[in-house]
């Protein structure tokens, strides 16, 4: 799905998805307290797609808010956007096509944050 279409797909659930500008480093936020997930508006619609799905499971799990990037929740939703948005059929021959992590990632559609995310799940697992 790109951006859009998920934008569009979860219309009818409890939780309002915005965008604003939000502080430097910080690509978005989910606020239990409000039931709103903001994401920054300068982001490219491939990082507005990942971030969205981040932000949507720490709503799925029913995480606080933000939290630090060392965190269980933060780690926990990080690993499952990844294992989500990158498709290992498609991953495989993209590897054989692309020399650069840049150019696979662009292809699946994700960040290279993502793609690394993904890679260290398979490492540790």
């Amino acid at each position: 799905m790109t951006y859009g279409t998920m934008r569009r797909a979860i219309t009818g659930l409890p939780v309002t998805v915005s965008s604003a500008i939000l502080p430097d480093g910080l690509w978005g936020c989910y606020d239990a307290s409000n039931s709103v997930i903001l994401i920054d508006r300068r982001l490219t619609y491939t990082a507005k797609r990942c971030v969205l799905t981040h932000e949507l499971l720490h709503w799925k799990h029913g995480d606080d808010g933000c939290a630090n990037d060392r965190s269980k929740q933060e780690r926990r939703c990080r690993t499952q956007t990844a294992l989500l948005l990158v498709n290992p059929a498609e991953l495989a021959l993209l590897e054989r096509m692309y020399e650069y992590e840049w150019q696979i990632a662009d292809e699946l559609n994700v960040t290279t944050q993502v793609l690394e995310d993904y890679r260290s799940t398979l490492a540790s697992a």
